[in-house]
């Protein structure tokens, strides 16, 4: 099973409209996270945990791009960004698509 870890650019409706669907969700502010380094902080973070990161920051996952070892990450970009529901949809159909072992050291780029 997928289980997310939002950092703080990420919204705490789309958690809970996630964890109302059956899908863990931890978020960087509950877990003292904020103001962390995402290179060296969220990410090892998420990967110690094994969570999938999600996240809106596109120059972090470009990054991220060349790293193999992490849970995962997913970067919300586009339109999605500004619609809440969809990225409940989008993330909540990933999370049934996917399994937490394939994608362990990949990046995803959901639109």
């Amino acid at each position: 099973m997928i289980r997310y870890y939002f950092d703080e650019n990420m919204y705490r409706a789309v958690a809970k409209g996630l964890v109302s669907r059956g899908i863990p969700v931890v978020m960087a502010v509950d877990v003292d996270m904020m103001e962390k380094d995402d290179d060296i902080e969220h990410l090892p973070y998420a990967t110690k945990h094994n969570l999938v990161l999600v996240t809106l920051d596109r120059p972090f996952a470009g990054r991220t791009m060349r790293r193999a070892n992490h849970a995962g990450l997913i970067c919300l970009s586009g339109k999605i960004r500004f619609d809440i529901g969809r990225m409940i949809e989008i993330l909540a159909e990933f999370a049934e698509q996917h399994t937490a072992d394939e994608i362990i050291g990949r990046v995803f780029w959901l639109k």
